[in-house]
């Protein structure tokens, strides 16, 4: 059962702006609640469909070794560019932009393959 109803949060209390009846023989009630003007999100979705990162991944796999603490770009499987800060990346994006790649791959290596854990003690 569901029932929607109209109410004003005011001083911590939530006051309804009609009596309910209908509630009257019920000790617990769930109440949800959302602003009145709460706006709808907006799902945006790739006019290209979904993006196979298959390819980049392989070659970072591959060739992490080599590249250890620098950031690199790449198109599918071909290294485009790699520096050693992000700031240094910005020819290899243009280039790679100019050679017709829409979205070229950005990735910073890390130094190590440990996973980065968090918790609270």
């Amino acid at each position: 059962m569901s029932i929607t109803i109209e109410a004003i949060y005011e001083a911590g209390i939530l006051k309804p702006l009609t009596p309910l009846p209908e509630l009257a023989e019920h000790s617990r009630v769930r109440v949800t609640i959302e602003p009145a003007s709460k706006p709808t999100p907006k799902v945006r979705r790739s006019p290209h469909g979904r993006v196979d990162l298959s390819k980049q991944r392989e070659w970072v796999l591959q060739h992490r070794d080599e590249y250890r603490g620098q950031w690199v770009v790449l198109d599918g499987d071909r290294l485009v560019g790699h520096a050693a800060t992000a700031d240094e990346l910005t020819p290899f994006v243009e280039q790679a932009r100019a050679e017709g790649v829409r979205s070229p791959y950005i990735k910073l290596i890390p130094m190590d393959d440990e996973p980065i854990w968090m918790g609270w003690l």
